[in-house]
């Protein structure tokens, strides 16, 4: 090797490191952010279990829930047409089956940083119906997790049925999971009881016939079944109330009460180690419902007024008491959601996995290692053919 094939030699080794380098900084994770292909089914089974007759809406005695078996499948796919540059926009489509009975499929859909895979502020986040935007979602992770994490680490995560962010957890490392070959991590995402998202709630508990509201009779029914009789205490009441006081419980009575619905969860992701794709999960959602009690106990704080009255104050001290009970109740819960990702489908994730994994090995380390390998190599070959060169000379 001559003098001026060591130049050469020497010059495209640099080139070789300088390209090794930019590929690591700039190439490598323009690669490897969010594709525009994303196609992700999982397919779930498991049971709902109803607290309250669907049909009657009536409590059902402990032990005798109604269980029905539950299918869902969910298809969490990229809208390729939304894309741009730095954002990408995924679509999360679920479709169950109850008892056999197929159910309307659930459309989210989600604007993503293609490198963060944090959400980001668009039009396109929304949850059920294009109209019910959530901004909150901003700043935070959705389905899709951070890439890096490590048992201890938690990650923001934002949930549309409530429409708030919570802190998942990493809390274990699993190797070979489920024999599948591969190492994952358990998240726990379990989340306490929040209340709905209000027009969420509209959308999915309205839509399933769950009331939102109650009228004064439908409420004084209830109520009289656990020993508050409004009616015989408004009739009580006329008879030594003010009229204003009168005027005021009257106008409450055509004032509907609103529901309040909550969801709580137990959830359980496992996401495999290096590329952070869900290979697994169990899904255990509880809605509760409690009565907002805030107008009830206005009215109370009028009744109370009367409590030492001789005429009736003995039939209002109990119905006080069982106001404040009632304000006090735990919500009562409607039903329950409990399904994981089944076998099959986990070998399928865990196999789409690995393929990311390959990929990622390839962009991120053996083909900027391979090109600094080879660059080192021409410079020493340079080196010695200029050391030898000038010994010649």
């Amino acid at each position: 090797m001559g003098k001026k094939t060591g130049i050469a030699s020497g010059v495209v080794g640099i080139i070789l490191i300088v390209v090794a380098v930019v590929w690591w900084v700039v190439l490598g994770p323009m690669l490897t952010k969010l594709p525009d292909d994303i196609n992700s089914p999982m397919d779930f089974e498991g049971s709902l279990t109803y607290y309250i007759d669907p049909t009657t809406r009536q409590a059902l005695p402990p032990g005798q829930e109604m269980v029905l078996p539950l299918k869902v499948f969910r298809v969490f796919s990229s809208v390729p047409n939304l894309y741009t540059s730095e954002v990408g926009v995924c679509e999360d489509r679920i479709a169950s089956t109850v008892a056999g009975q197929e159910r309307p499929a659930q459309i989210t859909q989600y604007a993503f940083d293609r490198k963060t895979r944090k959400c980001v502020e668009s039009d396109q986040n929304w949850a059920y119906s294009p109209n019910i935007l959530l901004p909150g979602r901003v700043g935070h992770y959705g389905p899709l997790f951070s890439r890096g994490l490590e048992v201890g680490d938690t990650q923001s995560t934002f949930f549309s049925d409530v429409n708030k962010a919570f802190d998942l957890k990493v809390v274990e490392k699993i190797k070979d999971y489920n024999g599948l070959g591969i190492t994952v991590l358990k998240v726990d995402a379990a989340r306490p009881a929040t209340d709905y998202h209000p027009p969420i709630a509209q959308a999915l508990l309205g839509g399933q016939g769950l009331p939102l509201e109650l009228s004064f009779t439908e409420l004084s029914s209830q109520l009289k079944a656990k020993g508050i009789d409004l009616e015989a205490l408004m009739a009580a009441l006329a008879t030594v109330a003010t009229p204003e006081d009168i005027q005021v419980l009257l106008a409450m009575t055509q004032e509907p009460v609103r529901l309040v619905y909550k969801q709580e969860s137990k959830d359980v992701v496992y996401i495999e180690e290096k590329t952070s794709a869900t290979v697994g999960a169990t899904f255990d959602r509880t809605t509760l419902m409690e009565v907002d009690t805030s107008g009830l106990l206005q009215a109370f704080s009028i009744v109370g007024k009367y409590a030492s009255d001789p005429a009736i104050g003995a039939a209002i001290a109990p119905v006080l008491q069982a106001a404040g009970q009632l304000a006090n109740a735990e919500p009562t819960k409607v039903f329950n959601q409990n399904m994981s990702v089944i076998p099959s489908g986990e070998q399928s994730l865990a196999a789409s996995a690995e393929e990311k994994i390959s990929t990622l090995n390839w962009v991120e380390l053996w083909v900027p290692l391979i090109v600094v390998i080879v660059g080192a190599i021409l410079l020493l070959l340079a080196g010695y053919a200029l050391l030898k060169a000038w010994k010649a000379a």
